[in-house]
């Protein structure tokens, strides 16, 4: 552990006060826990190099001999003084004004993300044809018990990093060694850093889906270990039964934020590249809400920031917002760029938009993808009780019950079993019972009830002496008479006579 000595502390002062700098590696080993967990990290490399105009970014990794990852792009590419700049911490004023694609703002995100991740931090990049180097290792600024950042040459850098860098003549390769913090074990290097990066792919391929789907700057790319990452929408706003609602553009202290509704369409709907490009059958699951974009660039995927209760009606709304990065202060955008919190002036138009889109998503659910306006004749009915409970119930009215009513044959009785089994309206239940609706209970009936069930069904076995004894045996473990079991054993002792 580094040993903190006022003799090693440099100050200056006066009568009137004292410039009291922080601890190099103190301070380097603190920001270490900010909260990056890898995907993050990666996801502020990516800001740099869309900042820097890059049209390719390459995720390199690498379990054995020594574990490291690269992050390589072919942006502007820096020169040695802009180089050093960049590795200063709190190299930027958040106050700043900054261009559109410029998706920084405390000037950290290089560093502190990086060496959340690890020990030692390499960036080399290249401008105008010249290389330049520069390296964070926290273990010698601890021996030093300084700021040194070492200066290095295209020897200091991975050949497989120098090779892709070299390739595009222009652009920035962040390289990550000593990784101490990716929870990758020794003994399961390889699988453990693999896995790492699977979740990393998935997330950077959400955060980062407009700009790879070519809207935000025309053509951009990544991939990781030569994989080029999937194109995601999470909106599936070109599909045939997705609904696209009339968008809003409210002004928050001079700057436009632009408001976008989405139902999706029904899951079982969907096909199996609609549902992958929608982001997987977990994330149509979870993932309702407000996607929260900052310069097109994905921050907040889902949630409702307590402005409505979440439940299951509502799973297929989506809410896209864009915040220019103008308004990152009144949003609270952290260093990580992974928590925001709408302004109190913007929360009372984002709940009245959110109700129209809970409505329409309502309805999907409850009609299973069908269009509302279609008339469907089900074998279940829904009934709406008093306190919103609800029952569900045979229609009486469906052909096939009034053809077993009116001419009951063994084929029209298998008919309408086969219907009933495979329509129970499950979702409907399920989604009444996990919003903790009432259901209405089973009806209690009396056990003069009862004995005119039983008797009808002795008398449609008449003939069959043996089913009518099986049968009365039976009745107090038989639907609906095990209710009232003791009854049940009367009315069989009194029909067997």
């Amino acid at each position: 552990m580094y040993e903190l000595r006022e003799s090693a502390i440099p100050w200056r002062g006066s009568a009137l006060g004292v410039e009291v700098p922080p601890v190099a590696p103190v301070l380097m080993n603190s920001l270490r826990a900010v909260g990056y967990d890898a995907p993050a990290a990666l996801a502020d490399l990516v800001d740099n190099s869309i900042a820097a105009k890059a049209t390719r970014v390459s995720i390199v990794f690498r379990s054995t001999p020594e574990p490291f990852v690269a992050l390589i792009d072919n942006g502007e590419g820096m020169d040695d003084v802009e180089l050093v700049a960049a590795m200063r911490f709190g190299s930027r004023d958040p106050g700043d004004d900054r261009m559109a694609n410029d998706l920084g703002r405390f000037g950290l995100g290089l560093k502190t993300a990086s060496l959340s991740q690890c020990r030692r931090l390499t960036v080399a990049t290249i401008k105008s044809g010249r290389l330049a180097v520069a390296a964070w290792d926290l273990d010698e600024c601890r021996s030093r018990g300084t700021w040194w950042l070492e200066r290095g040459d295209e020897e200091s850098i991975d050949p497989q990093v120098k090779e892709l860098l070299y390739a595009s003549g222009r652009g920035t390769a962040v390289l990550w060694e000593k990784l101490d913090r990716l929870s990758v074990s020794a003994g399961d290097r390889h699988g453990g850093l693999d896995a790492i990066m699977d979740e990393a792919a998935d997330r950077l391929a959400l955060a980062f889906h407009r700009f790879l789907a070519g809207e935000m700057a025309g053509e951009f790319s990544i991939d990781i270990n030569g994989r080029p990452l999937p194109v995601f929408d999470p909106f599936l706003e070109k599909h045939s039964r997705g609904q696209t609602l009339h968008g809003e553009t409210i002004n928050v202290h001079g700057h436009a934020v632009h408001i976008s509704p989405f139902v999706l369409p029904f899951p079982s709907r969907l096909k199996a590249d609609e549902l992958a490009r929608a982001g997987g059958r977990d994330r149509l699951k979870t993932g309702h809400g407000f996607y929260i974009y900052r310069g097109g660039r994905l921050v907040v995927p889902g949630g409702w920031f307590r402005i409505v209760p979440a439940d299951e009606l509502v799973r297929l709304a989506r809410i896209r917002v864009d915040v220019p990065i103008e308004l990152d202060h009144i949003w609270k955008i952290d260093i990580r760029k992974t928590i925001v919190e709408p302004p109190g002036a913007l929360r009372p138009h984002l709940k009245r938009i959110v109700g129209a889109v809970q409505a329409r998503s309502r309805n999907v659910y409850r009609h299973r993808g069908n269009k509302i306006e279609d008339k469907v004749v089900s074998i279940w009915a829904r009934h709406e009780l008093r306190d919103h409970a609800a029952a569900w119930r045979i229609n009486r009215d469906h052909p096939l019950v009034k053809a077993c009513s009116r001419a009951p044959s063994e084929a029209a009785v298998a008919d309408l079993l086969s219907l009933i089994e495979t329509s129970i309206p499950v979702q409907d239940i399920y989604i009444q019972m996990t919003n903790d609706l009432p259901v209405a209970p089973l009806p209690e009936l009396e056990e003069v009830e009862l004995e005119d069930r039983a008797r009808r069904l002795v008398d449609a076995f008449s003939d069959q002496s043996d089913q009518v004894k099986k049968i009365l045996r039976e009745l107090h473990i038989t639907y609906p008479f095990n209710a009232n079991q003791d009854a049940a054993r009367r009315i069989a002792e009194k029909l067997l006579k």
